[in-house]
This record gives structure tokens, C-alpha cells and sequence, in this order.
């Protein structure tokens, strides 16, 4: 069986083959900005989603992404929205990247935040099914664009080790990305992706095509065999 996750990871990286001088523009800005704060003494890593993710972006498009830092105020909890840490830290990534693209009016949102601190203390602990935090890490890996990767990937890849664990996760990350995907006019982005690319003179491959109809129809199928909400997880937007 394949799952819709799984899917959706292989399509993410076929599209990231067409990747737009703004995407890497973006990419680069942000790369600059996580080590603004590292020089100061922060250090935090990006996961970055919505159009930025498949590198089909332009100077309009919008930046959805996850923070992942460490913080010793919030060791046993989540950081909360006025966490002095993630307030800081969230508004100087918006204002390097405002000012490195040139931009001022760039709309960029934090949809979710994850604390290395509590990362660290769920894996000793073991039981990983029962902390929330190891799955949004994980799911947030899984679908998203790293910055400052190597601030987080051995996190990642030590639960990656653990075979049963990842087949206990494969289905709620597909209902995770369902969730996440149905917020947004998933199939109308896609419609402009493909607009993107041929409009710089580029042929879409047909299989490519194929593979997102499947990817399609999957979600569509997934979403009406299951509800649009699930009280299982924390929607990650």
C-alpha cells in the first residue's frame, strides 16, 4: 500500500526539478537570515511549505513555514504564541527577509513551532507514540523544504531507525497532510504550478501529469473515506 504522504513526498521532489530563480532567491535569503541569528546567539532551523516547497514560486507568493529552535523557557511545554524565544526570533526572520528581498509588504507566517528541548527529552524518555511533538517533527521533515537542516536532521533520523515506528506514523501523517493540504485550494496550486512551468517554455512529462492525477484522486479519496477532521493530532496549521 502506498500512502498519500508518501506520495505527495515523491511529487514534491519530481517539481523541485524546475526550480524557479525566485524559489532559490528565497531559499538563499532565508539561509542568511537563520545565520543572522546564530551569530547572536539563537539557533534555529526552518521547514518551509506551500509553493516555496515544489520551487514553483513567484515574487507575490506568500512564506508558510515551521520554526524549529531551542528553547530553556519551555522545556516540558509547548512554546506558547507570546514565547519571548519564538516572538524574537520569528519577527528578525521577517525582517531579513523583507529587506534581503526587497519586499517589505512579503507576507510570511509561522504556522507551527517545534522546541528541540522537548525533542530531546521525548526521545530519552522512549514511548515515542506517546509525544506529539516526535510526529510533528517528523511529519514536518517529511513534507517540508529544510534550512539550517543539520540543526535537526539527527533528531529526525534517529526515529527514521526505528522501522516500526514509522509504519505506526504513515497513516496519521496522512491524515496530518490531508488536513494541512485541505486548507488550502490544493488542485487550483497545482493548476499554477503546471501554468509556471510550460510558460517558460518547459514541457510538462507526461508521467509527471499521470503522477499528480493519482496524487490527486488518492487525497480526494482519503478526505471522503475519513471526514475532514480528526481529533488524533494537532492540525499543523
Amino acid at each position: 500500500m502506498t500512502y498519500l504522504i508518501e506520495k505527495y513526498v515523491a511529487l514534491k521532489n519530481k517539481y523541485r526539478n524546475y526550480d524557479t530563480k525566485e524559489a532559490l532567491r528565497r531559499m538563499q535569503a532565508c539561509r542568511i537570515a537563520l545565520k543572522e541569528l546564530e551569530d547572536k546567539g539563537f539557533r534555529t532551523g526552518v521547514e518551509i511549505l506551500g509553493s516555496i516547497n515544489f520551487g514553483i514560486v513567484e515574487p507575490s507568493s506568500d512564506i508558510d513555514c515551521i520554526l524549529l529552535h531551542y528553547c530553556d523557557l519551555h522545556k516540558d511545554q509547548e512554546c506558547p504564541e507570546y514565547c519571548p524565544n519564538f516572538l524574537y526570533e520569528s519577527e528578525e526572520i521577517k525582517a531579513s527577509l523583507r529587506r534581503r528581498l526587497k519586499n517589505e509588504n512579503l507576507k510570511i507566517e509561522f504556522l507551527d513551532c517545534i522546541n528541540l528541548r522537548m525533542v530531546e527529552r521525548a526521545l530519552d524518555a522512549g514511548n515515542w507514540n506517546d509525544h506529539e511533538v516526535l510526529r510533528r517533527l517528523l511529519f514536518y521533515r517529511t513534507i517540508g523544504r529544510p534550512v539550517n537542516r543539520p540543526l535537526f536532521i539527527p533528531y529526525a533520523e534517529k526515529l527514521e531507525e526505528n522501522e516500526e515506528y514509522i509504519r505506526d506514523i504513515l497513516e496519521w501523517g496522512s491524515e496530518a497532510l490531508s488536513v494541512y493540504l485541505g486548507t488550502s485550494r490544493h488542485r487550483f496550486s497545482f493548476s499554477k504550478y503546471n501554468e509556471r512551468i510550460e510558460s517558460s517554455g518547459l514541457q510538462l512529462p507526461h508521467g509527471l501529469k499521470e503522477e499528480l492525477e493519482s496524487y490527486l484522486e488518492q487525497k480526494e479519496g482519503f478526505e471522503s473515506n475519513n471526514g475532514s477532521e480528526s481529533s488524533r493530532f494537532k492540525d499543523p496549521v
